[in-house]
């Protein structure tokens, strides 16, 4: 699953944060559709001739909007829904999923793994120094639970601030 997400990064990610989950629909043959008035946050659905097409909810927030489609594109990477079939998507507003469910546990994965890719992940928290983990929600767009999600499946830690009084400096005379 990890190297499915990874894939597609490499063949459709542009590099840049946060990532273009709308174009890497598009290069994957996805039709997105945005819907008013729905009852849930999308629907997912598999053609007969296994084109996939997500119908999303308007009302919804962007970072939920984000997390929604990624995780739609999830199931389909994964081929959890055969051709002819459709799935509810309903994401709550604190992002909770059912995890007793195997396949939604997989999609969740994927969709952060899309969403916050490992290398610029580790670039925003190793290089770029980010000091917390609402400053990385706000660059990648995603809410910072996930963040926190990525970060400890990945190993990554923010750097500690040293407090001004304990910070050494030097003075060059040259």
């Amino acid at each position: 699953m990890a190297l499915l997400a990874e894939g597609i990064l490499k063949l459709h990610w542009d590099q840049t944060v946060p990532v273009n989950v709308a174009h890497i629909l598009k290069q994957m043959g996805v039709r997105l559709q945005l819907h008013n008035n729905l009852a849930y946050s999308a629907l997912l659905s598999i053609c007969s001739d296994n084109q996939a097409h997500i119908v999303l909810s308007q009302q919804l927030p962007t970072v939920h909007q984000r997390y929604v489609v990624a995780h739609a594109l999830a199931h389909v990477a994964l081929h959890h829904l055969r051709p002819g079939m459709s799935q509810v998507i309903h994401i709550s507003e604190d992002f909770r999923l059912d995890f007793n469910q195997r396949h939604m546990q997989e999609a969740n994965d994927f969709a952060l793994r899309l969403l916050m890719p490992d290398m610029a992940l580790r670039y925003a928290v190793d290089t770029m120094q980010a000091r917390d983990a609402q400053e990385v929600a706000h660059v990648f767009s995603v809410p910072e639970l996930f963040v926190k999600q990525r970060m400890a499946e990945l190993g990554l830690a923010f750097a500690r601030a040293v407090p001004r009084h304990q910070r050494g400096f030097t003075i060059d005379v040259d």
